[in-house]
């Protein structure tokens, strides 16, 4: 009768990916295999928080419950949620609706949250500021966006287009204008929308200084 075979015998020929799936299910060890990364590290009792690196320059982080790799793209995360949760630190607003997302988005709070603070604002003073300080942030945004418009129409200007289509077809087609005309007139736009923002921003920083006097520096922004 022939000798039975060991288990290393039997195995000799097994793939080592294979018989690593084999000695784990069966709880067999494998002197040949080493361990990398903080195995000694998770050992330790760290606190939820906690980070530090291992012996191969990997960053760790304690969570509650589990511990977790730290990444560059945990900085994108944290921005990412600021952007999408309210601010203020007595938020009771469990789930956000839509329109406490949109809020969020432009002012930082959820509804709930925004109409307690421009209340505070009326019993204070400073409603009337910090809407006019909206409004010309606003005009701001807006105004900046129209000029970059101007001035991409004053580069482009021309008498001739060409269209391309997704055949390969192209067609030229002429515009009967006075093309010196058209530019003069952007010309004029363009200059007075600098006039226009250069008084906005003039009107901005005088109600920065105001909200500041008023001890309410949060609502300005950068």
């Amino acid at each position: 009768m022939e000798k039975r075979k060991s288990w290393d015998q039997k195995n000799k020929h097994i793939h080592k990916s294979r018989k690593k799936i084999i000695d784990t299910v069966f709880g067999r060890e494998d002197n040949t295999q080493r361990v990398f990364g903080y195995e000694k590290e998770v050992e330790q009792k760290r606190e939820v928080g906690d980070k530090w690196t291992d012996s191969d320059g990997k960053e760790w982080e304690q969570r509650e419950g589990y511990v977790a790799s730290v990444n560059t793209f945990d900085d994108v995360r944290d921005y990412l949620k600021k952007l999408t949760t309210c601010k203020s630190n007595n938020c009771k607003t469990e789930k956000y609706s839509w329109a406490d997302k949109k809020l969020i988005s432009r002012a930082g709070y959820c509804v709930d949250c925004n109409h307690k603070f421009e209340q505070e604002l009326k019993n204070d003073g400073t409603y009337s500021f910090y809407e006019d300080y909206k409004i010309t942030c606003n005009k701001l945004g807006w105004l900046r966006d129209h000029k970059q418009e101007l001035e991409d129409n004053l580069k482009y200007v021309s008498k001739n287009f060409e269209m391309v289509y997704e055949n390969g077809h192209v067609e030229n087609w002429n515009w009967d204008i006075d093309i010196d005309k058209v530019k003069e007139d952007l010309k004029k736009d363009i200059d007075s929308s600098y006039e226009a923002l250069e008084l906005l921003l003039n009107r901005k920083l005088l109600l920065e200084n105001k909200l500041r006097e008023l001890n309410h520096a949060e609502i300005i922004k950068n």
